[in-house]
């Protein structure tokens, strides 16, 4: 049964500088295919069965490892009983100096990628092209979504069902209460969650 509310999260990743780096080499065996998780979902029959990774860290222990498309088996427990729609496959992982991490690891991507913006509620600046003046957006240049300068008032639309999805206005990972309180609950790691509330606001040029 899918238990979603209507408070939804950012989930970011929180690195420590142990077992959550903030950065670490990968050389895979085989290659990963190509994609670009920003613009769509992966096809899960590009992949292997199986991968095998060395990672240029000395411990590995988080639960999702966001910009490495990396989640523990806990965390695949977490979308089981959540219905999250992911693709999720086995890697071998060694780590430096011969060490192994001490759970199974799985690359990671979510499928469901949602436009989650109630626009009329909501209040929001779309971005324009630099030489047509055009919105960004699939009407006025065709685009796969609209793209967005800052959201001020981001109002997440009631039918949304997912407990897990990839958010296209923000491009990232966003979850319901429910997904969060399971993550919670199994004292997972490695994730900071940033309510959609009436103080989030997005804005694209932020660190730049």
């Amino acid at each position: 049964m899918n238990k979603t509310t209507e408070q939804f999260y950012v989930m970011e990743y929180l690195p420590d500088n142990a077992g959550n780096p903030f950065f670490m080499d990968k050389t895979w065996d085989p290659e990963l295919p190509d994609y670009d998780i920003f613009m769509s979902p992966p096809n899960a029959c590009d992949f292997s069965s199986l991968y095998r990774l060395r990672a240029s860290t000395i411990q590995l222990d988080g639960d999702y490892l966001i910009n490495d498309n990396l989640v523990s088996s806990d965390f695949i427990k977490v979308c089981e009983e959540c219905f999250a729609n992911n693709i999720h496959i086995p890697v071998d992982i060694s780590l430096l100096k011969n060490k192994k991490p001490e759970r199974e690891y799985y690359l990671f991507f979510l499928l469901d990628y949602i436009e989650a913006l109630d626009q009329s509620n909501s209040r929001y600046s779309v971005s324009r092209d630099v030489d047509s003046g055009l919105l960004n957006t699939k009407e006025e240049r065709g685009l796969d979504k609209t793209y967005y300068d800052e959201i001020e008032r981001f109002i997440v639309k009631k039918e949304i069902k997912s407990n897990l999805f990839f958010c296209q206005e923000l491009s990232k990972p966003v979850c319901s209460k429910f997904f969060k309180e399971r993550f919670e609950i199994y004292n997972l790691k490695g994730i900071e969650f940033k309510a959609i509330d009436e103080s989030f606001k997005y804005d694209a040029w932020a660190g730049w």
